[in-house]
């Protein structure tokens, strides 16, 4: 396990391992705070949940909300990310440190399992869950067939024994493993136990609903990004698009490379992203004759992709697998940077068809080759869709109005306890 760095304090020594502590600051907050426990695989900025753990701890702390976090011995840990925290330690003992920590309400996300479920449930605190994915729904947990690569919408059971996908890479061992339904749907009855569930799209809320989670429990809170610093209205780089995302199917990047073999030749792509299928994606554009207007960046920090963001032309968000809100679309969208995306799973929250973006079927070449040359051969159409998701990200993007819902859940559980509805 990477240990953390001299940056944040020194690490206090406990009987719980490495725990990295801001005594100081703990010390200094007086009167009654809620005290929220999270809990998450890792302790670094591994992906959007992380980065949204970090950013909300920021945002909570301005309302005066105490917080701890606890992740998997082993995960990944780094001292940028655990600084907004009051404490930080490695899951050890669990049940003994829940008790000595006395948390308000547990906050979970990343941490996956039926044995974690399990002593989640056990804990006798407040559980909020928040779904940053289709894990927990899905034998491929990615929600797109293995026939065909289309995107599925159903409920788990047995067809998806039908779907290749439940056969499985592993990652222990060289070979394979089978996904089956019982592990799957037993982790599901657990969560549903839990006092409350947070979802950032009403897709993902439908979702669960169709999984047999209670309604009244389900909280649809859309995401946020923070404001824009110094934004000002500029000329955009001549046809530059980006992708950002992993580089795996799900995420659609092998049909953006066949509408570029079909655009015209001044036109450019930055694929920020890493991934297992970049190799093939890199051959595919060889194939295609056009690796000359494609640039592969790798992982961007996401100050060097907002850069990336504000300059280009647009971004173009090919997903075939439901994304569950589509975060870098907002991350466009308020500086006025139109999208070209796919209409599934939950980026409806913030793509509005021919208002803040175009919407193109997934896996649609040709639908996707006449967006590409419509947003960027018509700068009145451009600069309208710019403007007009610049407005939305105001009127419903900001953090505060996240962080609001947000803590009105935490109050309700905290209210109402464990096993009643929030």
């Amino acid at each position: 396990m990477q240990q953390p760095t001299p940056a944040l304090n020194p690490p206090t020594e406990s009987s719980w391992g490495h725990a990295v502590t801001h005594p100081t600051r703990a010390a200094a907050q007086g009167g009654h705070q809620q005290h929220v426990l999270w809990l998450n695989q890792h302790a670094d900025f591994v992906g959007g949940a992380e980065h949204y753990i970090h950013n909300t701890v920021r945002e909570l702390r301005l309302r005066n909300v105490r917080a701890t976090l606890m992740y998997e011995v082993g995960g990944a840990i780094s001292a940028e990310f655990t600084r907004p925290f009051d404490h930080v330690f490695p899951i050890v003992n669990f049940q003994e440190q829940l008790r000595e920590l006395a948390p308000d309400l547990l906050y979970v996300h990343k941490l996956h399992g039926q044995e974690w479920a399990q002593q989640i449930a056990q804990v006798g605190v407040p559980v909020v869950r928040f779904f940053h994915d289709h894990e927990l729904f899905c034998l491929r947990e990615h929600k797109y067939t293995g026939f065909h690569n289309r995107t599925c919408s159903r409920r788990t059971g047995l067809a998806c024994y039908a779907c290749p996908g439940f056969v499985r890479r592993s990652e222990s061992w060289p070979g394979i493993r089978v996904a089956t339904l019982g592990p799957l749907h037993r982790e599901q009855a657990i969560n549903k136990s839990y006092a409350a569930f947070v979802v950032a799209s009403s897709y993902m809320g439908e979702h669960l609903a169709l999984h047999g989670f209670d309604r009244r429990k389900i909280h649809t809170i859309p995401l946020y990004s923070p404001p824009p610093e110094g934004e000002t209205d500029r000329a955009r780089e001549h046809a530059e698009l980006v992708f950002a995302g992993q580089l795996i199917r799900g995420k659609g990047l092998d049909t953006l490379l066949y509408a570029m073999q079909h655009t015209a030749r001044g036109t450019h792509l930055l694929v920020a992203g890493s991934g297992r299928q970049e190799p093939e994606y890199r051959r595919l554009c060889h194939k295609l004759g056009i690796e000359k207007r494609v640039r592969f960046a790798g992982q961007l920090d996401p100050d060097q992709l907002r850069i990336r963001l504000k300059r280009a032309t647009c971004l173009v968000i090919p997903s075939r697998a439901p994304e569950t809100f589509g975060l870098v679309g907002l991350e466009a969208i308020k500086h006025a940077t139109p999208v070209i995306a796919t209409q599934v799973g939950g980026m409806n929250e913030w793509l509005r068809d021919e208002s803040t973006g175009l919407a193109v079927p997934p896996g649609d070449v040709g639908a996707l080759v006449e967006a590409i040359r419509r947003v960027t051969t018509d700068k009145v159409l451009a600069r309208r869709l710019g403007e007009q998701g610049r407005r939305l990200y105001w009127e419903k993007f900001v953090p505060e109005l996240h962080i609001d819902k947000l803590l009105g859940v935490f109050q309700q559980v905290a209210r109402h306890g464990s096993r009643e509805n929030a």
